[in-house]
């Protein structure tokens, strides 16, 4: 077994990190596609728990990459792009 590959094996990535729809580009949060409202539902990644709540998950999305934060009518936190 090659040195590197072995390397990049343990190196396990977590969800948050993986390609495909729910990757947000922050680790520590998972992103799902937009609704019609153009919003976007936020949340912790639970696997590597890297934020406390989906709240603290929002507010450090919207602090990076702009936009805000609110709650929808179910309590989920949706963030909207400025």
């Amino acid at each position: 077994m090659d040195r590197r590959n072995e390397v990049e094996h343990r190196r396990a990535r977590c969800e948050c990190q993986k390609p495909g729809t729910i990757n947000s580009g922050v680790r520590g949060i998972l992103i799902w596609p937009r609704d019609k409202h153009g919003s976007q539902s936020v949340e912790r990644c639970d696997s590597c728990e890297r934020f406390y709540s989906d709240e603290a998950a929002g507010l450090e999305f919207a602090r990076l990459k702009g936009g805000g934060c609110k709650y929808d009518s179910q309590q989920r936190v949706l963030w909207t792009p400025a």
